[in-house]
């Protein structure tokens, strides 16, 4: 008896698991990956800069339903300054024409309570801000293009203001 119990058990257990994978895998849909950026300094008032792929992006998006044209944005990357920031905002998606869509990003770079994130503002803008309110950040702006090259890869180009060119692939769940 408490094998056929316990045979009950796992199979409604499975039966729980596979119904919230169904859920999951929906939810999953709404999140994407950001990697591989590339960034260059279209004016470069010095050459110490951190450019090409040496800014190590990482980043998760969520859209805010199937639906919208807004995402929230959450991650991390090195800035030109070469300080390790966090990156919080949002992105819009202004408008869609067959594989392309026209994109626009907003954000937070700057420190945050975590200690690998608490020297954001060591130069620069960064630091000028952080003169002024106690924290070093940037605000990012952002505005491109991305090519949708299958369901789960996205190619990205644009610039963010006031001049860096910046390259990156989305992957999508």
């Amino acid at each position: 008896m408490a094998g056929k119990l316990t045979g009950v058990a796992c199979i409604a257990f499975t039966g729980v698991a596979a119904f919230s994978n169904l859920c999951l895998a929906d939810e999953l849909d709404l999140y994407s990956l950001h990697t591989a950026s590339f960034a260059y300094h279209l004016y470069s008032p010095t050459k110490d800069y951190n450019q090409y792929f040496k800014n190590n992006l990482i980043a998760v998006e969520r859209r805010v339903n199937e639906n919208s044209d807004y995402s929230l944005y959450a991650g991390t990357m090195i800035n030109s300054e070469g300080n390790r920031c966090a990156l919080l905002g949002f992105e819009k998606d202004w408008g869609n024409y067959n594989n392309l869509t026209i994109e626009g990003i907003y954000l937070y770079a700057g420190e945050f309570w975590f200690k690998s994130f608490s020297n954001c503002g060591d130069k620069g803008m960064y630091q000028d801000i952080k003169k002024m309110t106690g924290v070093g950040f940037a605000p990012y702006i952002y505005h491109g293009v991305k090519y949708e090259m299958n369901p789960h890869v996205n190619f990205r180009s644009g610039v963010l203001l006031p001049g860096i060119l910046v390259l990156s692939l989305q992957l999508k769940f």
